[in-house]
C-alpha cells in the first residue's frame, strides 16, 4: 500500500512539474512584455520633443 501511494505521489508531482513549465513560460513572456511597455512609456515621456510645432508639416 505504501508503494502505491508513493508512486502515485511521484506521478502527480511529475504532472504538476510539466504543467508548471507550460504555464511559467507564457507568464514570464507576459511579464517581460508588460515591463517593456512600462519602460517604453516612461522613456517616451522623458524624451518628448521640446517644441511639437517642429514636427508638424
Amino acid at each position: 500500500m505504501q508503494a502505491v501511494l508513493s508512486e502515485g505521489y511521484r506521478s502527480v508531482s511529475l504532472v504538476f512539474d510539466l504543467a508548471a513549465d507550460r504555464i511559467l513560460v507564457p507568464v514570464a513572456i507576459f511579464v517581460a512584455l508588460a515591463g517593456a511597455l512600462v519602460i517604453g512609456i516612461e522613456v517616451s515621456a522623458l524624451l518628448s520633443p521640446a517644441d511639437p510645432a517642429l514636427y508638424q508639416l
